[in-house]
């Protein structure tokens, strides 16, 4: 079995039409063109995942991951052979590049750069996103026909998007020393971030579709210490999120923005502009007094522009 959630098999890609081979660069779901066959394979089932019901039908358990990062429509095709196992080529159009790079660091563990503007290569499976697109080749058992295949049509799909996208503006504002490359996670909805780190079953920081928020791992596995960004569209949201966040997440009331919690590990809370700094499992007080600084001077130097935060 492939060592993946089962809802990751299903990501969704590339359009078919009715030539053989198309060049034609990709402007949307649906004029995404894709070889009907392909090294010596030949597609074998086609599906357009319009709406999301399909979306629900096609993907069990996994639907609502990418609805919440604004999934817009998306086109699954199996390539087949008599003497291997079956690859599935699935794109998803989830609407900007913001959103692909949201999905892709959802489920991605080990980033590197080998294809499209980041990607990931598990057994018999790769996964990357570019520009507005997040792309999936599975198969359920690798061969070196099945990863010479994979690659290969990585590589032209690819080429088929000639432009990369935008990462979130949000990111810049993540202090750069001993952050985990592979520990981003980029969201709009709370669930999310408890996949990362249990903060509340409820949504006590008011992030909602039009929020951005990052959340990110510094240090080594067995000292890590946690920053969550969250950028809400005014200061009066913020304000609200801000009193909301303390009133339930604590169990009495702080005196404090920095203060040290079990373990002897510290906590800071900070408001800058339109944002809200949360560091959990600070190592010490001054490396907590240290990344809320510097997050504050990169949230001053790089403002976010709400128009192209927002996930469109």
């Amino acid at each position: 079995m492939i060592p993946f959630p089962k809802y990751v098999l299903s990501v969704l890609f590339l359009t078919i039409t009715h030539s053989s081979i198309c060049m034609n660069n990709f402007s949307n779901t649906y004029n995404m063109n894709l070889p009907d066959s392909f090294l010596n394979r030949k597609a074998t089932e086609k599906q357009h995942i319009d709406t999301k019901d399909v979306l629900y039908n096609y993907i069990d358990g996994g639907a609502e991951q990418f609805i919440s990062y604004g999934f817009r429509n998306a086109v699954s095709v199996t390539y087949s052979r008599n003497d291997g196992p079956d690859i599935r080529v699935e794109i998803f159009d989830m609407g900007s590049s913001k959103n692909a790079y949201g999905i892709f660091s959802n489920i991605r563990y080990d980033e590197n750069n080998k294809f499209g503007q980041g990607s990931q290569y598990v057994t018999g499976a790769l996964f990357f996103w570019k520009n507005k697109y997040y792309v999936s080749i599975t198969t359920i058992e690798e061969t070196s026909e099945t990863v010479n295949f994979i690659k290969e049509m990585a590589e032209y799909i690819c080429q088929q998007i000639p432009v990369d996208g935008e990462k979130p503006q949000i990111l810049k504002l993540l202090p750069q020393q001993n952050l985990d490359p592979n520990g981003i996670l980029y969201f709009h909805n709370y669930i999310w971030l408890n996949s990362f780190m249990f903060i509340s079953n409820d949504n006590i920081l008011n992030i909602e579709d039009k929020t951005d928020a990052v959340f990110a791992k510094y240090g080594n596995m067995d000292n890590r210490s946690f920053l969550l960004i969250v950028h809400y569209q005014d200061s009066t949201q913020l304000a609200y999120a801000y009193d909301k966040f303390i009133q339930q997440y604590f169990s009495e009331p702080i005196a404090n923005e920095l203060f040290m919690v079990d373990n002897n590990r510290w906590m800071g809370l900070k408001t800058e502009a339109s944002d809200l700094i949360i560091l959990f499992n600070g190592e010490t007080k001054q490396q907590t007094e240290d990344l809320i600084r510097q997050t504050i001077e990169n949230i001053r130097k790089f403002p976010i522009s709400d128009e192209n935060s927002l996930n469109k």
